[in-house]
């Protein structure tokens, strides 16, 4: 079987035709939409299930050949969802592209405190407000708000983010 990238999950049968909803990644809808098959993970292994139709509305709603029952349709639910990778689209080849964290491939860059190393970013995560760093300082993680209000400049060929961290911040 080819490489497969994880994509979202099966949900809940939706209706009495053998449709289910589908939990997908943002980033993946369009490569869900351009494909004919997809793979739900089965006793453990990537198993080809063929679409017959899907839309896309307040959820994503797919029936899949040979699933004509809610039964059917139950029996295939909450199933890890996959591509293969060659069915993911390249950058160049999307059509709409899809809002992400603006910092998500930050991890690995520095954050400078004016002259001072404040740390490594290990993790980039959504928070409500705002993206937050998240990097280990002594021993403690720290969480780093990656907002405008703190962010001086971002160097991404030196990997270094320079920033004007509010006094105490570190200490918390």
């Amino acid at each position: 079987m080819d490489n497969v990238v994880k994509i979202g999950f099966t949900r809940k049968p939706h209706g009495l035709k053998g449709e289910i909803k589908l939990q997908i990644e943002d980033k993946y809808l369009e490569d869900l939409l351009e494909t004919d098959v997809v793979l739900l993970t089965i006793k453990g292994k990537p198993t080809p299930y063929f679409i017959e139709d899907i839309r896309v509305g307040n959820a994503i709603i797919a029936k899949f050949e040979d699933v004509d029952t809610v039964e059917a349709a139950t029996e295939i639910g909450s199933k890890e969802l996959s591509l293969r990778e060659k069915d993911i689209l390249a950058d160049d080849e999307r059509e709409f592209e899809v809002e992400g964290l603006e910092y998500e491939n930050c991890v690995g860059y520095k954050i400078m405190d004016g002259d001072n190393l404040v740390g490594e970013i290990e993790e980039v995560v959504e928070f409500p407000q705002q993206e937050m760093a998240i990097l280990t300082r002594e021993g403690k993680d720290i969480l780093i708000p990656l907002n405008v209000a703190f962010v001086i400049k971002r160097d991404d060929a030196s990997k270094t983010i320079f920033m004007d961290l509010p006094k105490g911040l570190l200490e918390l």
